[in-house]
């Protein structure tokens, strides 16, 4: 059987200006702003499919940076009401 190498029934996607990406660049610094811009280029209506897996791979990265966030939290906090308690054992302090 031959290999199929027609063509893609996939539109023609127009070239990203510099500019655009530059104004998408800006508005990620914004606190808030960039996560609203984020979740409108996720999931709207844009004509721009690298604009729309730019968001989408950066909303992932971000909730990886949440969950993280979190979980060194939780140990830190950990490690530090262990140690705290721990000094308060050996000085005589009050202990948790």
């Amino acid at each position: 059987m031959e290999p199929n190498y027609g063509y893609s029934n996939l539109p023609p996607q127009d070239q990203e200006s510099l500019g655009g990406w530059v104004l998408v660049t800006f508005i990620m610094f914004i606190p808030l702003v960039n996560i609203i811009y984020l979740l409108v280029l996720a999931f709207g209506s844009t004509n721009s499919m690298a604009k729309r897996n730019f968001a989408r791979a950066s909303l992932i990265w971000m909730l990886v940076g949440i969950v993280l966030s979190i979980v060194m939290f939780i140990l830190f906090a950990a490690m530090g009401a262990s140690l705290f308690n721990e000094i308060s054992n050996t000085y005589g302090l009050l202990a948790l």
